[in-house]
């Protein structure tokens, strides 16, 4: 069904797909804004927080950072294992980091440190921790995270972490017990859903990137769109991938409001 999709609409592809390679993504005036201070973040070598609720485009935004930053300059480490205890944190640090993993906690705590020393001075490389879905990690993992970047009494910064996980996740560094890794945040950004200018662009981008140079959607059926989803990018996607079936059902070669209500009104 696909293929015939794609024919009807002459597309090269699914034009909202999560299948979108780093390179293809729309890059939006939010997300500029965003990424200058993840940049500013990596080059003051801090810790960040990035918020925002699901589906607001957040690995959207590390996959954009990663993407973007010199590997020759910086060695990104991404944990998307945050629901875990602490050893399991650590095995998975030390197989990022190419380290052999041991059953002691105080083994691979000091042996990821080294390593990070290392990068930094014998390879001239700046080891950046991304840690996503970051509102699932327990305290006890947060605050072994906060040592870890203590390097040469707390005056060397070896390491930059950006934590990226729901809103929420503010909320738990209220807790006393995490005080000192609340204070040593230097940047902390939210996420915010689409406006409408936003939602129009991306939907407009995706298809012209998909090889189409017609407007599918009607800018009536754009409006509903952005007020279904609340300009939070999964909804978008969903929505619009249920609006071009329903137009292709409907032998519609533009995408109407009457096909939009047909998939939210499911």
């Amino acid at each position: 069904m696909d293929k015939e999709i794609l024919s009807f609409f002459n597309l090269s592809q699914i034009p909202f797909s999560k299948e979108i390679k780093t390179e293809e993504l729309h890059l939006l005036p939010s997300t500029e804004k965003y990424l200058k201070s993840l940049d500013l973040l990596i080059q003051t070598k801090g810790i960040g927080v990035m918020t925002g609720k699901s589906g607001t485009g957040k690995s959207c935004i590390l996959r954009y950072l990663k993407n973007k930053l010199n590997t020759g300059l910086y060695k990104v480490l991404y944990l998307c294992h945050t629901s875990t205890g602490l050893l399991e944190f650590y095995t998975h640090l030390c197989s990022i980091l190419g380290i052999e993993a041991g059953s002691r906690r105080a083994k691979m705590f000091n042996a990821i440190k080294e390593r990070i020393l290392t990068l930094n001075r014998s390879n001239r490389i700046h080891p950046v921790l991304i840690l996503d879905e970051a509102h699932l990690l327990n305290n006890e993992i947060l605050q072994e995270i906060r040592l870890l970047t203590n390097f040469e009494i707390d005056s060397y910064n070896a390491l930059s972490v950006i934590f990226c996980g729901q809103e929420s996740f503010n909320m738990k560094l209220g807790l006393t017990i995490l005080e000192s890794l609340a204070n040593s945040i230097t940047i902390n950004i939210n996420v915010d859903s689409l406006n409408k200018d936003e939602t129009f662009s991306y939907i407009e981008k995706r298809i012209s990137d998909s090889g189409c140079s017609n407007t599918v959607f009607t800018k009536n059926a754009m409006n509903l769109i952005h007020q279904s989803s609340g300009g939070i990018l999964r909804i978008i996607n969903s929505i619009c991938n249920g609006a071009l079936y329903k137009a292709f059902l409907s032998k519609s070669y533009s995408v109407e409001v009457e096909h939009v209500k047909n998939v939210i009104d499911r």
